[in-house]
Formats: structure tokens, sequence, C-alpha cells
């Protein structure tokens, strides 16, 4: 009879503590499914809407979600070009007009990415979705990082966790800003993104970025200037001898078996030094397996009046810049 008495004091006692539990736990699972039904609902907005994220994102979204994963090159194109850069290249370089400079045979895509200067990412994806070059353009030399970003690299990250636990954390803002910009013509925004987005990618990666253009015809004046820039100086294009980049970059072209050539970009007259015409012609290889090679000079120089803002340039700037890099292939016989 003690021993009954002991059991049932014990469980008594076990009761008790589950009761005293129950508390702390409803509301801890009524958080936890509050939270991630909060979580599905913002998410299903950010795929479902994608209109109302920035330019720049439904830009990037398209290249990597659309252009990049349809058919990009035919049997017929004996040169399968990829450009890479960030939105300077994104603005300037118009992949028909270079096709049609170039010559019969050549077939290009500007792979330039808004804000972005990594370039794997994308490349990767073109890849897997079947698409290989014979001949990768970069306007941006690979980083300089010889190790691979670890777990707790991305841990400090704060930007980059964010962004990975949370894509849809500036929608809250961007769906206010796309409501009072648009306030009086919802439906013609909304049609607006779309016939952008189609723009872009029936243009192969060429993108006008009119929205930071502040002058009238997009055309910076002639006399335009800015404190931080430095017309004395020269901009000489560093690359990185060894990274963790490079050395990716080098096993998908042996893989893939394409050329790489790193190609001048740009800079507005006075942002910085013009350089001696003799380096227009520079051809160097820095790499034979795989055949990695720089070609003309460091950067191009252009008048205010080809630019839309102070960095981007507008479409008669883009004929420009398009026709000069055409030349420069040409002359290089890199694709004879």
């Amino acid at each position: 009879m003690a021993g009954s008495s002991l059991s049932s004091t014990a469980a008594s006692e076990q009761s008790k503590t589950a009761t005293a539990a129950t508390p702390w736990l409803m509301p801890v699972a009524a958080f936890v499914v509050l939270l991630g039904a909060v979580w599905l609902s913002l998410y299903a907005a950010y795929v479902l809407l994608p209109f109302l994220r920035p330019g720049s994102v439904v830009i990037a979204d398209a290249k990597f979600d659309t252009l990049v994963k349809g058919a990009m090159f035919g049997p017929q194109d004996r040169n399968r070009v990829m450009v890479f850069g960030h939105s300077k290249l994104l603005s300037a370089l118009r992949p028909r007009e270079l096709d049609a400079a170039v010559g019969p045979g050549f077939r290009s895509y500007n792979l330039g990415l808004p804000g972005e200067v990594h370039f794997l990412p994308i490349l990767e994806a073109a890849l897997s979705a079947g698409n290989v070059p014979t001949h990768l353009l970069l306007t941006i030399p690979w980083d300089d990082k010889r190790e691979a970003a670890g777990f707790a690299d991305v841990v400090r990250d704060d930007n980059a966790l964010a962004s990975t636990l949370f894509p849809f954390r500036n929608l809250p803002r961007d769906t206010a800003l796309f409501v009072v910009q648009n306030r009086n013509r919802l439906s013609d925004a909304v049609r607006d993104v779309e016939i952008q987005r189609s723009a872009m990618l029936n243009d192969r990666g060429w993108y006008f970025i009119k929205s930071q253009s502040h002058y009238p015809g997009d055309r910076l004046p002639d006399d335009y200037a800015l404190p931080a820039d430095h017309p004395a100086r020269a901009e000489i294009r560093v690359i990185p001898e060894k990274s963790v980049a490079r050395a990716r970059l080098e096993q998908l072209a042996r893989q893939y078996r394409f050329q790489i050539l790193l190609v001048p970009l740009f800079f507005r007259a006075g942002e910085a030094a013009p350089l001696p015409p003799a380096d227009n012609a520079k051809l160097t290889t820095i790499s034979d397996h795989p055949l990695i090679r720089v070609l003309g000079p460091d950067y191009f120089t252009y008048p205010p009046a080809l630019f839309a803002d102070p960095q981007h340039m507008n479409p008669a700037g883009a004929q420009v810049y398009t026709a000069d890099l055409a030349k420069l292939l040409r002359d290089s016989g890199a694709f004879d």
C-alpha cells in the first residue's frame, strides 16, 4: 500500500510538471505557426507580384530565370559569346548591333547585372541549361579572394544572411513606393514593368537605365563633372594572378572549352585620364590552358553627352561603345 501511495504521488507530481509546462509551450507553438504563416504569405507575394520589386531586381531575375535558361545559341553560331559585367555594361552593350558589326556566325548576349560584379553564378546557370559559349568577354576581372566563403563568413555577413532567410524583406517598402509613385496608373505601371522586362530579353540583355536619368534628352551636359572625378589619374585595370574565382573560371573553361577575353569598359571624360592611343591594339596572353587574353586598352573614355547619368550610357552612347568594341574584336583576330 505504501508503494502504491508513492507511485500515485509521483504520478501526481509529473502531471503538475506537465501542466506547468503547458502555458509555455502553447504560446511558443502559436508564435511559430504565426511566423510561418506570415513568412509564407510574404514569400508568396514576393514570387507572385514581381512587378513590385525594384527595376534592377526585375532585370537581374529575368536574366537568371529566363534569358540564360532558354536556347541562347543555334548550330549556325560559330562564335557563341557571353559578355559579363555590372550595370555599366548592362546599359552600354547592344548585342544585335555587335553581332552585325563583327560579322556572320557571331551571336552575343549582354549578361551584365545591376549592382553585381560576380559573374560566376549566372555563367554556371547558363552552362547548366546547356548554353555553352565559345568565348567569354569580361569587362571587369575576377576578384582577388583566395579562400572560398565558409559558413562563418555567411553568418557574419548580415546582408547576405538576411537576403537568404528573408528574400522579401524589402517588399513592404517596395510596395509602398510602387503605390505612391503610380497611384494614378497602377495597371499601366504593372504593364510597363512587363514591357521593359520583355524588351530586355528581346535585346539579349541590353537595358537602358532611364530611371536614373534627370537631364533633358537623357543626356548629361557637356560640362558635367563631379567632385570625385580625377581627370589626371588613369584607372589601370588590376587582374589578380590567383583567386578562387579565377580557379573556378579556368576549371569551367577547360571543361567546356571556351576562351576568355578581358575587354575594356569605359569612363566618362573627366572621370579618369584618357589612355594613350597605342594601348588600343594591345592583345596580351596571360594563360594558354585555358586561353585567357587581355584585349585593347584598360578602358575607353566618352564625352558626357553619351551618358544618361554619371555612370550609365544613354542609347546613343550604347551605340558608340558597341561599335568601338566590335572594331576591337574584329581587329584582334580573336574571332577569325
